[in-house]
C-alpha cells in the first residue's frame, strides 16, 4: 500500500461503534456503518508516480430521484508503462432502510481513465442529476437518462479536458439558467516521462509538487443545447502569461461580494490561492492578493488542499476554509464585508490543533444542529514513509471535528465524537448529506488505498431543510441565497454542491435549528433575481421551495433586453407586470437601467406603472436620468410621470441630469414643469449641482428659469 497506517481487525471493521458528545446541551452521535463495502486503489508498486498521493473524491447524489441520496465512490486504478487504466468507481443506490446496493453494471457508469474526483450537478436542466468525473487523463461526462442509467456525452459535449484534473465546480456564470464548468488542473505531469528519484538513498519517496510547472484551470461555456464551449481566455482565467496556472485541488463558488454573480475560489498547492471575482457576463478578475484571501496571515503561500465556504460568523458573508499541510496551518478567511478578507485562523482557535497534519477534504455544516456552522477536517499525510523520516509527523492521522462556539471561535470535539475520530487513516475526499433523511449531516470518507468509511450522525436537536427547484434559474439552484430567520437568529446559506475536495454534496440545505420548533422567516433570493418568503414553517421536515416561472421570465428577460421573451411572458393576462425583484426593481425599472427601449414601451402599453419606485425611492425617470439616456427619458416623459419626484434622499430627476450635463434633458424636463429649487438631503439644489461639476451652460439655463419665477 502507499501510505503506512495502524491496521485495524476485521472484527473491528464489521462492527458498528458508537459514542456519545454533549455539547452546548445537544446530543451527537456519530455511528461507523459497514453498510458500503468499497475499497479505493492506488496503483502505487513502488515508482512513486505523483497521482498516487491525491486520493480520490465522492458525490451523494439522488441519481433514480426517489428521495435518498445515493453515493458515487471514486477509483483511481494500476499503472503500466503508457495508460492508467482504472479500478472500478461504484454507484451504490440507497434503498433507505439504511443499505446501499452496488447498480454500477447497469448504471452504464464506466471510468476507463484513473480517477481523482467527480462533481454533480444537474447541467441540461432536465429534472435528474449528471456526473462529471475529473480524471489523470482525459475528463467524463455522464448525462443522467432519468431511467437509473447514465450514458458518455464526453465527445459531444466538449468538455474532455486531457490535462491532469482534480476538481472541478458547476455554476452560471452569466445567469442565463444554464450551469456552466470550472475544471482545476494540478500539475504538467506524465507517468512516461522519466521517474525522478526523491527521498533519501534506500528511502526513495514522492517527489514535491514544486519539481512541476502548474497545469491551467478551464472554464467551459454551457450552450444550453448540451454542449460546452472553452471560454477561459474570453472570461480572463487564461492571461496568456501563465500567472493563473496555479496548482489546483480544491475548488468552490459562491458570491463572496454579493454583487448577484457568483465568484469563484481556487485552493492551489504551493502556490497562491485564486479568487476570481464575477464582473457580469463571464468575465472575471483575479484579485485574491489584493483582497487578502491569496496567501496565509503571514503571507505565505500555503499547500491548499480542500475549500469550503459558509457564513460561519453570521454576517451574512461567505467566509472560506482551506486545508493545508502539516507545519503550516490551516487557513480562515473571514469576509470582511467590503470585498477583502483577514486570516483569522489564530483567533478563531483552529491554527494548533491542526498544524502536524495534513488536511484534505472539509466540510462546513452545523454537524450538532445548534444552528452555528462547524468543521469537519479529513486528515492524511502525502508521504507514504514519514513515519520513518520524522519523529514526530505520522502518515496515518485523526480526522478531525470542530464545534462552533459562537464568539468567533472552534472547539475540537474529535476525541469525544466517536471511535471514527480516535482512529488513524489516510483520508482524502469526503461527501457530507443527510443519506437517511433524518435531519443532521452524515458523512462518507474516501480512504486513500482503504476501505471507505460511512459515519452516520444521530444528532437529536430541531432542524429544516430546503430543496431549491429553478424553473428560469439553473434547476438546482445553484447560487440561490437563503436567509432564514428562528427566534433572534438570521442564517444564510448559499445553495452549491460542489466543494470541499475532489467532491460533490447534497444539495439541499440543512439548518440546525436547536430546541426552536419554527421557522419565523424564510427569504429566498433566486440568480433570475426573484425574492420569494415564507413564514412560520414547521420545523423538521424537508421544505421544497419551487422557483416562480412567469414572473422570473419576465424579470430576467427585462434586465437583459429580451423582447420576444417579454411578449410571451405578457401573454399570460394573470402576470403581476410590476412584480419586485431581488434588486427591489420591477421589469420596467430593470429595462430602464439596462437601456433597453423596446422593452420600455412595451411594458409601459402592456400597462406598468411608470411611477413606480424601487426601494431606494427611485422612479424610472430617475434611472434614466442618472444614465443621461435621452430616448428613454423624451419616452417616459410622454406619459404622466411624476418629473418632481423625490427619492429618498430627495434627489430629483433634474438633478441628475443637471449633474450630469445633459442640457438637452435638462430643457425637456424644465418644459415638463420641472421644479429648480428643490434642495436634497445634502443641501445641494439642481443649479449647485451643475455648477460643482463644471457645466456652465445648464447653470445658465436654470437660473434664467428660476428668475422668471421670481
Amino acid at each position: 500500500m502507499m501510505f503506512l497506517y495502524r491496521k485495524l481487525s476485521l472484527q473491528y471493521l464489521l462492527l458498528s461503534s458508537m459514542i456519545n458528545l454533549v455539547a452546548d446541551d445537544i446530543e451527537i452521535q456519530f455511528i461507523m456503518e459497514n453498510s458500503i463495502n468499497f475499497q479505493h486503489q492506488t496503483g502505487a508498486k513502488g515508482d512513486f508516480h505523483l497521482p498516487e498521493t491525491i486520493g480520490a473524491g465522492l458525490a451523494w447524489l439522488d441519481y433514480d430521484m426517489d428521495g435518498f441520496i445515493d453515493l458515487y465512490c471514486v477509483n483511481s486504478g494500476y499503472w503500466t508503462k503508457s495508460q492508467a487504466p482504472s479500478a472500478d468507481s461504484k454507484l451504490y443506490r440507497n434503498l433507505g432502510n439504511g443499505n446501499f446496493v452496488d447498480v454500477t453494471n447497469q448504471s452504464g457508469l464506466k471510468s476507463t481513465e484513473y480517477g481523482q474526483g467527480v462533481t454533480v450537478a444537474d447541467y441540461d436542466n432536465d429534472g435528474d442529476p449528471d456526473l462529471y468525473l475529473t480524471n489523470f487523463g482525459s475528463n467524463q461526462l455522464y448525462q443522467n437518462r432519468g431511467d437509473g442509467t447514465f450514458i458518455d456525452i464526453t465527445l459531444q459535449s466538449g468538455v474532455s479536458d486531457p490535462l491532469w484534473s482534480t476538481s472541478a465546480a458547476f455554476l452560471d456564470i452569466d445567469l442565463d439558467g444554464f450551469l456552466d464548468l470550472f475544471v482545476v488542473n494540478y500539475l504538467q505531469y506524465s507517468i512516461d516521462d522519466p521517474v525522478l528519484n526523491c527521498g533519501e538513498e534506500g528511502n526513495l519517496s514522492y517527489c514535491h509538487p514544486s519539481l512541476f510547472a502548474g497545469a491551467a484551470d478551464q472554464l467551459y461555456y454551457n450552450n444550453g443545447d448540451g454542449t460546452f464551449s472553452n471560454i477561459t481566455k474570453r472570461a480572463r482565467i487564461d492571461d496568456g502569461a501563465d500567472l493563473f496556472n496555479g496548482k489546483g485541488l480544491g475548488v468552490v463558488a459562491g458570491d463572496f461580494n454579493r454583487d448577484g454573480w457568483p465568484d469563484i475560489y481556487v485552493a492551489n498547492d504551493d502556490t497562491a490561492n485564486f479568487l476570481f471575482y464575477n464582473r457580469g457576463g463571464g468575465v472575471f478578475n483575479e484579485v485574491a492578493l489584493m483582497t487578502g484571501c491569496a496567501y496565509s496571515f503571514d503571507g505565505i503561500a500555503q499547500a491548499g488542499m480542500g475549500v469550503d465556504v459558509a457564513d460561519l460568523n453570521k454576517d451574512g458573508w461567505l467566509d472560506i476554509f482551506v486545508t493545508n499541510l502539516s507545519y503550516e496551518t490551516n487557513a480562515l478567511y473571514y469576509n470582511n464585508g467590503d470585498g477583502t478578507f483577514n486570516d483569522v485562523i489564530y483567533q478563531s482557535r483552529l491554527a494548533n490543533q491542526s498544524f502536524l497534519y495534513v488536511g484534505f477534504a472539509t466540510g462546513l455544516y452545523d454537524f450538532d444542529n445548534d444552528n452555528d456552522i462547524d468543521i469537519f477536517i479529513a486528515n492524511g499525510h502525502v508521504i507514504h514513509n514519514i513515519d520513518q523520516t520524522s519523529e514526530i509527523l505520522t502518515a496515518s492521522q485523526p480526522n478531525q471535528l470542530f464545534i462552533n462556539v459562537g464568539d468567533g471561535t472552534f472547539r475540537e470535539v474529535s476525541k469525544q465524537a466517536g471511535k471514527h475520530f480516535n482512529l488513524k487513516r489516510v483520508s482524502r475526499g469526503a461527501a457530507f448529506g443527510d443519506y437517511d433523511n433524518d435531519g443532521d449531516i452524515d458523512v462518507a470518507v474516501s480512504n486513500s488505498g482503504q476501505r471507505l468509511e460511512l459515519l452516520r450522525n444521530e444528532t437529536s436537536a430541531n432542524w429544516i431543510r430546503i430543496k431549491t427547484i429553478g424553473t428560469v434559474s439553473n434547476r438546482d439552484g445553484i447560487g440561490c441565497r437563503v436567509s432564514l430567520q428562528a427566534g433572534k437568529e438570521i442564517t444564510v446559506q448559499e445553495v452549491h454542491r460542489n466543494a470541499g475536495y475532489l467532491s460533490s454534496h447534497d444539495p439541499r440545505l440543512h439548518f440546525g435549528l436547536n430546541q426552536i420548533t419554527n421557522v419565523d422567516r424564510l427569504e429566498v433570493q433566486w440568480l433570475s433575481g426573484v425574492i420569494q418568503v415564507f413564514e412560520n414553517i414547521p420545523a423538521n421536515q424537508e421544505f421544497k421551495i419551487i422557483e416562480p416561472k412567469l414572473p422570473a421570465q419576465l424579470l430576467w428577460a427585462s434586465k437583459h433586453g429580451n423582447l420576444s421573451m417579454v411578449e410571451l411572458v405578457l401573454e399570460n393576462r394573470k402576470i403581476d407586470i410590476d412584480i419586485v425583484g431581488r434588486s427591489g426593481n420591477t421589469p420596467l425599472l430593470m429595462a430602464v437601467e439596462g437601456n433597453h427601449l423596446e422593452v420600455i414601451k412595451l411594458l409601459i402599453n402592456k400597462g406598468a406603472n411608470p411611477n413606480q419606485q424601487n426601494k431606494y425611492g427611485n422612479t424610472a425617470l430617475i434611472l434614466a436620468c442618472s444614465q443621461s439616456t435621452v430616448e428613454v427619458v423624451l419616452f417616459l416623459l410622454s406619459y404622466q410621470v411624476e418629473v418632481n419626484h423625490f427619492n429618498q434622499e430627495r434627489e430629483t430627476a433634474l438633478m441628475y441630469s443637471a449633474w450630469r450635463g445633459n442640457s438637452k434633458l435638462v430643457c425637456k424636463l424644465l418644459d415638463a414643469g420641472a421644479e429648480v429649487g428643490p434642495k436634497n438631503l445634502e443641501g445641494e439644489t439642481a443649479i449647485s449641482l451643475a455648477k460643482s461639476a463644471g457645466h456652465h451652460k445648464i447653470v445658465e439655463i436654470l437660473d434664467r428659469i428660476k428668475n422668471r419665477k421670481k
